[in-house]
């Protein structure tokens, strides 16, 4: 066995335990094609896939996290993803461990079709996530970074900060961390 033959990680795994769809793995597989071409500025392990069971029906759920690529260590900042149940995609940013769907105007998805039209609607939805204008805002005290906290450009909607940020914080510089030039330059 040579390194080409051992496999590299696979966009949007899921749990080879869990029970799959036909329609959820036909939608994987059209996902999986779109992600391996390359475009996306995120490694497949930033994606993650779960079949899981609602009400008495299996729903395919589908995540990618964006992280801060310029903080030490990489700082996770938003969290979105889409649920899939064979014929409709309804997608937000998730905010805590149980996957609860927040559905803002900038980050939601939904739409119906075949599972093939609809894993290229997440497609373009993770590309569009993926090309999200973030500012990190750094505070800092005696010349030292203390806080950071990471806001959607624009609305300056907060996504994620280290510390609770308290109004009249000293702020030292805003960056573009990601979305722009900062996405790949």
């Amino acid at each position: 066995m040579n390194e080409h033959d051992i496999p590299g990680p696979v966009w949007f795994e899921p749990d080879p335990e869990l029970e799959a769809t036909e329609e959820g793995l036909r939608f994987l597989a059209a996902l999986r094609e779109r992600a391996e071409s390359g475009a996306w500025s995120c490694d497949p392990d930033d994606t993650f896939a779960s079949f899981e069971v609602f009400e008495n029906r299996t729903e395919l759920m589908v995540t990618l996290e964006l992280y801060d690529p310029d903080s030490d260590p990489e700082a996770h900042i938003l969290t979105v993803g889409a649920f899939f149940t064979g014929s409709r995609l309804v997608g937000g940013e998730f905010r805590d461990q149980l996957y609860t769907l927040e559905r803002n105007p900038e980050t939601a998805i939904e739409s119906s079709g075949t599972p093939e039209f609809l894993a290229e609607r997440a497609a373009e939805w993770f590309t569009r996530m993926l090309e999200l204008p973030v500012l990190r805002n750094e505070f800092e005290v005696g010349g030292r970074v203390v806080n950071r906290q990471w806001v959607l450009a624009g609305p300056g909607r907060e996504l994620t900060s280290q510390f609770r940020v308290q109004p009249g914080d000293p702020l030292a510089r805003t960056v573009l961390v990601r979305g722009g030039r900062a996405a790949g330059a």
